[in-house]
Parts: C-alpha cells; sequence; structure tokens
C-alpha cells in the first residue's frame, strides 16, 4: 500500500516537474488578456493573433484603423524576443479591443436603421407612386392643353421619369429590407450592407469622436437610402412598373 501511495506522489510530482519545464521552455510563450489565456509557440499565438483579428466582429473597424493594427501585429508576428513579444502582444491587444465600444454603437445604430426603414416602406412607397401618378397626370394634360409648350412638356417628361425611377427604385430597396430579420442582418450581413458597413465605418467612427452619436441615426437613413439608390439603378426595370395603389393612368 505504501509502494502505491510512494508510485502515486512520485508520478504527480514527476508529471508537475514536467509541466514547469514545458513552461520554462524558452519557445513557450505565456500571457493573459482579458481572462484569455495565451500560451504555446510564437507561432501558435501569432495564429491566434491573426484570427482574433480577422474575427467577423472585428472586420468592421474602418480601414484607415486597420492600417495602425496590422502595423501593431506585425510587430508582434516579428518579434523573436519572449519578453518583447508579450508587451507588443499586449499592445496589439490594447489597440483591437478599443473599438469594440465603436462597433456596439455603428452596429445598434444600423440595426436601428434598418427597423425604422422597414416600418416606413410602405408609407413612402404610396407616397412614391403618388408623386409618380400626379406628376403623368400633369403631363398628359400639358400636352393636351399647350402641346405647342415644348420647353414645359420636355420639364413635364423629366419630373415623370424622374418619380418613376425613384418608385422602382424604392421598391427594389423594400425587397431588399423586407429580408432583413433582426440583429443578424447586422451581425450577419449580405453583400449590401456588408459593403455599407464598411463605406461608412470611418463616418461613424469620426462622429462617435466628435461625441456626435445622436445624429449617427439620421446621417445613416441619408446614407443607405442613397446607398441602396445608386445600388437599385442598375438592376430596375422602370417599363415593367405596375402601380399599387392607384388606378392605372
Amino acid at each position: 500500500m505504501k509502494f502505491l501511495v510512494f508510485i502515486s506522489i512520485f508520478l504527480i510530482m514527476y508529471h508537475g516537474s514536467s509541466q514547469k519545464k514545458r513552461d520554462a521552455n524558452p519557445n513557450t510563450y505565456r500571457f493573459s488578456y482579458k481572462s484569455e489565456l495565451y500560451k504555446g509557440t510564437r507561432y501558435e499565438i501569432t495564429t491566434k493573433l491573426r484570427a482574433l483579428k480577422n474575427n467577423s466582429w472585428f472586420v468592421n473597424i474602418p480601414e484607415e484603423k486597420q492600417v495602425e493594427l496590422t502595423s501593431l501585429f506585425k510587430k508582434v508576428k516579428n518579434q523573436p524576443i519572449p519578453r518583447l513579444y508579450r508587451k507588443d502582444a499586449i499592445v496589439f491587444l490594447d489597440a483591437l479591443y478599443a473599438y469594440e465600444d465603436f462597433l456596439t454603437i455603428y452596429d445598434n445604430a444600423l440595426y436601428e436603421v434598418i427597423q425604422h426603414l422597414k416600418h416606413d416602406m410602405r408609407r413612402l412607397d404610396f407616397k412614391f407612386e403618388r408623386q409618380f401618378t400626379q406628376a403623368k397626370i400633369q403631363l398628359n394634360r400639358t400636352q393636351k392643353e399647350a402641346k405647342n409648350n415644348i420647353e414645359r412638356i420636355d420639364l413635364l417628361k423629366k419630373d415623370v421619369r424622374d418619380s418613376q425611377i425613384k418608385l422602382v427604385s424604392h421598391r427594389w430597396m423594400k425587397k431588399k429590407m423586407e429580408k432583413y430579420i433582426g440583429m443578424d442582418a447586422v451581425k450577419n450581413p449580405d453583400e449590401l450592407i456588408k459593403e455599407f458597413k464598411k463605406a461608412e465605418a470611418m463616418n461613424v467612427f469620426t462622429m462617435i469622436e466628435e461625441k456626435k452619436i445622436e445624429k449617427i441615426n439620421s446621417y445613416l437613413v441619408d446614407q443607405i437610402i442613397d446607398f441602396f439608390y445608386k445600388k437599385s439603378l442598375p438592376e430596375i426595370n422602370t417599363d415593367a412598373l405596375k402601380l399599387d395603389y392607384i388606378d392605372k393612368i
């Protein structure tokens, strides 16, 4: 019995000694950050840091700021001295996590904007269809009553064309917006929202820095409408327009 106890103690001591030797291995790096343990070879930890940097949560950091983060990451990656590696890694992590508040504010604001637009789509749809039909009626009336007023007729034709494009573009956007469900539309965006988020990230970041957080939503509303409008133009077909609320002219 005593022999078995002795063997058990010996194995525990041996395992502990081996573990200490591994931890003391100059090729093994070890440090903690935000309750996360980073332990392993320089390559293993660098791979983990790279995966974190490329995480879907952090990819929405403004491109201009990504340059700085990439520079800090390269400094870590190329640092061969363990003590300095740990120091540089923590500097990089500090810089990376400093953007968490921005990312949270940006995602929440964009979510609220999408929800607002979705709720407002039907009202706007009726409004734009009414504008189009009124422009069409005005053109028809002028062509009958003042058919020689070419300048006026050309101007009204432009009004009809512009209002028609606005209506068809709006319906293109409406279909896209209807597919966006909850926060997932922002956290796991389609290509349109992903591109929009990337394009506006720096502008929103600047607004936060300038303490203009209360203006972010209204800014994003204007920008996303303009963004979707421009994206719709190559895809819409105005000739296929059908009126939903008002009798056809």
